[in-house]
């Protein structure tokens, strides 16, 4: 089966813009060329930063457009994300019926099983730290569903990208992270969003992935001495996780072109 997974749509409220971008627009298009897939993914994934500064009124435009998808799909925050507005703006499902504290869930009820991790913390930030309660539940959860075929998310990327700014604020504990997941051959993919671009991590038997955001966005490629040295434009994507039964899993990358039409433009397996 596929899941689709969307990133970083950093909704504004109506009439506002995120650095000059209609995001909610972009957003839009994503989900119908997801709606166009043949076949359609079973479910999705938005990985975190759902909207730019947490308020309500960006979590009521979010779950607005969302009602377009033509699939079920699950929630995880984002370092700009505050759970609570979450809670009170997003159906309990979409959080994996998580009502207190923070948002790690499981879902069960499809082929592929996803399991959702909250790695937000006052700081550092835009680091993620997941304490010794989340590893164990982790741990335990994995443990319990063994020989199923899983995806893991995250919103930040528990590996190093080489884009100095992101990498800085960190993630507590990767190392402690990847021992758990290369203890677990069902984990297929680890999945993040958090850098708005396309970075990978091969780890025991799971690929480490991000996603690119579902806006055009300005990535940080190059850093001399600390200061940022060069800059690429990239257009906005989403990811597609292919999980067949009897073959590698593999992701494909879509991406928008200038005028408007997704097309695949890599895939990672």
């Amino acid at each position: 089966m596929n899941v689709a997974q969307l990133t970083d749509p950093h909704i504004v409220p109506a009439g506002r813009a995120y650095f000059g971008i209609d995001t909610a627009s972009f957003l839009e298009q994503a989900i119908a060329a997801v709606n166009a897939l043949d076949p359609i993914p079973a479910y999705a994934v938005v990985t975190g930063d759902v909207a730019n500064s947490g308020g309500a009124a960006e979590y009521a435009r979010f779950r607005e457009i969302m009602s377009a998808l033509r699939v079920p799909y699950f929630v995880i925050p984002g370092n700009h994300d505050d759970r609570e507005q979450m809670r009170a703006a997003l159906a309990p499902e979409t959080l994996g019926g998580s009502r207190a504290g923070r948002l790690h869930y499981a879902i069960e009820d499809f082929p592929v099983r996803l399991l959702a991790l909250d790695g937000n913390a006052a700081r550092p930030w835009p680091g993620a730290i997941l304490d010794a309660a989340a590893l164990q539940w982790l741990d335990r959860t994995l443990a319990a569903g063994a020989g199923k075929a899983t995806i893991v998310a995250v919103h930040q990327p528990p590996f190093r990208t080489g884009l100095h700014y992101l990498d800085v604020g960190g993630f507590v504990p990767r190392h402690r992270l990847r021992r758990i997941v290369d203890a677990h051959p069902q984990v297929v993919r680890v999945i993040s969003g958090h850098i708005h671009c396309v970075r990978t991590a091969r780890w025991k038997s799971a690929l480490a992935i991000t996603a690119p955001s579902t806006a055009p966005q300005l990535v940080p490629l190059l850093f001399s001495r600390g200061r940022l040295a060069h800059i690429q434009h990239e257009q906005p994507g989403f990811a597609v996780h292919e999980v067949p039964e009897n073959a590698a899993p593999a992701t494909t990358i879509y991406r928008r072109d200038r005028d408007g039409e997704y097309a695949v433009e890599a895939a990672h397996r």
